[in-house]
């Protein structure tokens, strides 16, 4: 069914991903702490290199040269995501883009992934990285994704033993809600020697606070108006109601 062999018994892809492993903190020592503070682009090639070499046979080499891989802090809300568009010239645009958002908040594990139990961050980065590359090789072979059916099962869950699709790594939202912060929470925060309070309406790496005033440009439906406050998650502090 494909051109590498798939699917492999559990003791050997826990070899190939532990050779993975072994071969990047050869070259990058740093990131085998947790939490990781620096991800190299170089890193990043060399990892997409050596899956490639050990579980493909040369797949992305041979049939999307294209491909690479991009660390982003914007991503808050997902760890991975292939993403693939077709250019206005007929070319074609692939990426794994990898969240160092998530990454460099790992800190003591074990952390859930793909229902397998990831040791360190390097290890569920790993297994995130491993999902997204199931993705691209549907896309290698068929030019199309099937968003988690047969085929990505069959690479998922035959080369990497991957038992589900989802992870339980913490979100920026979810952080923030253990403290108090979610959306509709209400919150103050200092701003130019005041204090003001409002209303959370969105929670990433930083929170939107609406805060009522009476020249603001943003209104709800009862016609009150706001200003909105791009505030970091450190200095809110949320208040009781009543």
């Amino acid at each position: 069914m494909f051109p590498f062999p798939c699917p492999l018994e559990p003791p050997e892809t826990a070899r190939l991903r532990a050779e993975v492993r072994r071969q990047l903190l050869c070259a990058w020592p740093a990131l085998a702490h947790s939490p990781i503070c620096r991800l190299e682009p170089a890193a990043l090639a060399e990892m997409l290199r050596l899956y490639d070499e050990l579980f493909f046979d040369g797949l992305f080499a041979r049939r999307l040269p294209q491909l690479c891989v991009v660390g982003t802090p914007r991503m808050t809300r997902c760890a991975g995501k292939f993403c693939a568009r077709v250019l206005a010239d007929g070319t074609t645009d692939v990426q794994i883009r990898m969240s160092t958002d998530f990454l460099f908040r790992l800190h003591e594990g074990p952390f859930s992934v793909n229902g397998i139990d990831a040791c360190d961050a390097l290890e569920a980065f790993q297994l995130v990285f491993e999902h997204e590359l199931c993705h691209a090789a549907e896309w290698a072979l068929y030019g199309a994704c099937s968003a988690h059916r047969s085929t990505f099962r069959a690479l998922s869950q035959g080369l990497f033993q991957h038992r589900t699709c989802t992870h339980a790594l913490p979100t920026r939202a979810q952080e923030a809600a253990a403290l108090g912060i979610g959306v509709g929470a209400h919150v103050s925060f200092p701003f130019e020697g005041r204090t003001l309070r409002g209303i959370v309406s969105r929670v990433g790496k930083t929170a939107s606070v609406m805060v009522p005033s009476p020249v603001g440009a943003w209104h709800d439906k009862r016609g009150r108006r706001y200003v909105k406050y791009t505030v970091p998650l450190g200095l809110l502090t949320p208040q009781r109601r009543g």
